[in-house]
Formats: structure tokens, C-alpha cells, sequence
């Protein structure tokens, strides 16, 4: 099995603007992020500890409420929400029914890139805890 913090890591490096890149389970606790708080604070441009709990547990509301009436309409259940800002934005997209990837970028990456990469993340990890 990957060490979830390599894989992490290997993510976040080969996104230009990436800030975190965090799994989530879907009862809001975050399992493990990249780069670790105190690197984070270093480098001044990831959330702080507490930030990222608090955009996990509502990454993980967002999940829950399009879980209902959206996804009936879709007919398939949402798996990826993407929020965007002049600052930047988040991508989470789901590894299973119990855990989510997500990814907070800068306003200069590239949203197609950070899709693409988040996915592949996601399929090796499904298959990881398969």
C-alpha cells in the first residue's frame, strides 16, 4: 500500500498554485494533508489547521445536501464540486463512499490540469483502500 502522505505529496508537487491537498472522511474529519501544518505555515500560503477542519466539515456538507434532491436529478450521485474565486478555488472529488479528495489552489493553476491530476489521485487511491 501507498503511504497516503507520498501520494499527497507527489500531488500537491506536480500542481503549479496547489496550497493543500487533503483526504476527508465523510464524517468531516480530515484523515491527512500535505503540506503538514507547521510546513504550511512556512510557507505561508496553505490553510492553517484549524481552516482546513472547518473547509473539510463543509466540503463534507456540500457532499451531504447535493447528495439529495441534485443528484435525483442528475440521476447519478454528485462525486466532484468545484468552487471558484479571484483568489482561487477547491476541487473535491469523492475515492469511495466513505472519503474525498480535495485540493485548494491559487488563481494561476490550471483548472483542466488540477481535474485531470485530482482523478488520477482518486483511482489509485479507490484502489488502495479497495
Amino acid at each position: 500500500m501507498a503511504n497516503l502522505e507520498d501520494v499527497l505529496a507527489g500531488l500537491w508537487a506536480q500542481l503549479p498554485g496547489c496550497r493543500v491537498a487533503a483526504v476527508v472522511g465523510m464524517d468531516g474529519l480530515l484523515v491527512e494533508r500535505h503540506p503538514s501544518v507547521a510546513v504550511g505555515a512556512a510557507l505561508g500560503s496553505a490553510p492553517g489547521g484549524d481552516e482546513l477542519e472547518y473547509l473539510a466539515a463543509d466540503l463534507t456538507t456540500a457532499f451531504t445536501l447535493v447528495g439529495g434532491e441534485l443528484s435525483k436529478q442528475l440521476g447519478s450521485r454528485v462525486d466532484e464540486l468545484v468552487a471558484l474565486g479571484e483568489s482561487g478555488g477547491y476541487l473535491a472529488r469523492r475515492v469511495d463512499a466513505n472519503l474525498f479528495l480535495f485540493v485548494v489552489v491559487g488563481a494561476t493553476a490550471d483548472l483542466g490540469v488540477v481535474r485531470s491530476s485530482v482523478a488520477g489521485v482518486c483511482e489509485q487511491l479507490a484502489a488502495e483502500f479497495a
